[in-house]
């Protein structure tokens, strides 16, 4: 699905990595299925890296984080991300929303904007907050 640099190849469909984001926060066990499914290597590093690095409860529920955890290395995904439909406002999918304008607000150097917008991403998980702050 991604290439060495976390890119998606020409021939690959935006909308499906989209799709998969959606499918994240509303049934994680699908989700899971799905990556089990797509057998990509790049995507596998990605899912390795985080079940090993995502501080979470440990369970299947923790991939409902999974595309705002990407998000926090490879802003390069956003605008595939930005195509995925709103749904139903829980905790990891307004993550991942926070973690789409997040690098916006940072270019622009308005300096109260990103402070706001990292605190409502470490109510939302401290988690995927300390994932984020790592890589600023």
């Amino acid at each position: 699905m991604l290439d060495d640099e976390g890119a998606l190849p020409a021939r690959r469909s935006g909308r499906g990595l989209a799709v998969a984001g959606e499918l994240a926060w509303l049934s994680p066990s699908r989700f899971d299925r799905l990556l089990s499914r797509l057998d990509d290597a790049c995507v596998n590093r990605l899912r390795r890296a985080f079940d090993t690095s995502f501080d979470g409860a440990r369970d299947i529920h923790d991939l409902e984080w999974f595309p705002a955890w990407v998000l926090t290395d490879k802003a390069c995904l956003a605008p595939l991300f930005r195509l995925a439909e709103p749904s139903r406002q829980n905790g990891p999918e307004r993550a991942a929303k926070v973690m789409l304008g997040l690098p916006s607000l940072e270019r622009q150097g308005r300096h109260h904007d990103p402070l706001e917008t990292r605190r409502e991403l470490e109510a939302l998980n401290a988690a995927l907050y300390a994932a984020c702050m790592k890589t600023r």
